[in-house]
């Protein structure tokens, strides 16, 4: 596959997808359509194309290809729907995203955009024809590669380094033991004071049975 044309800088997320089961023609129409847009509002149009509610506008390869109706789509009318190359771009937008989320590239107020799209010949394959027929015919593959990138400043996550990491857990030790501690400390002090309740209330007990016996003497 072809290198981008551009280079990754701190606010990219990037996914490749090589040897695609799918038309060329039709993904690099895709392609032109997608790129520079937001990444919501291209899942929707995929969506929409998945569900043939919205045709694909073909400028480039548009040879025997007939109008559709309603208004014109990028200057053109002529389209169609390619639903296994929808399919196809979404799964590999989606493994954009991920990779964008892992990084903390999204925010909500800024939406992710579409970078680039490069779309490029993979490797042919041959296969057998049908109906039992012993001829063999190649099937052309195409290779994806989509490109996020975050609107706005991107503002890198600085990682805590080991040692760091390391101190702060030796902290929390330390607290966790100073509270344990202090715990045993409390349920010591409220035993002692059980007892000494208790040794009150008998020297109380004692002195009574004294005067009592004095009385009946």
């Amino acid at each position: 596959m072809k290198q981008a044309y551009y280079k990754l800088k701190g606010n990219d997320a990037i996914a490749r997808m090589y040897n695609c089961p799918i038309s060329l023609k039709f993904s690099i129409e895709l392609a032109r359509e997608i790129k520079s847009k937001p990444y919501k509002k291209i899942l929707i149009y995929l969506e929409d194309i998945i569900n043939l509610k919205r045709q694909l506008p073909l400028k480039r390869y548009n040879q025997n290809v007939g109008h559709r109706k309603g208004p014109s789509i990028s200057g053109v009318k002529s389209g169609r729907f390619p639903v296994k190359v929808a399919k196809q771009f979404k799964k590999v937008l989606e493994m954009a995203k991920s990779n964008a989320d892992y990084k903390g590239l999204e925010s909500e107020k800024k939406d992710l955009i579409i970078k680039g799209c490069v779309v490029s010949q993979g490797m042919k394959r041959y296969s057998f024809q049908t109906k039992g027929k012993r001829r063999l015919r190649r099937d052309q593959t195409t290779s994806l590669e989509i490109v996020l990138v975050q609107q706005g400043k991107f503002v890198k996550k600085i990682e805590p380094k080991k040692e760091e990491i390391k101190k702060e857990e030796k902290k929390e030790e330390k607290k966790q033991e100073a509270e344990k501690l202090e715990l045993k400390e409390e349920k010591d002090s409220k035993q002692e004071a059980k007892l000494t309740q208790k040794e009150q209330i008998e020297e109380q007990k004692k002195i009574l049975n004294r005067e009592r016996q004095k009385r009946h003497e």
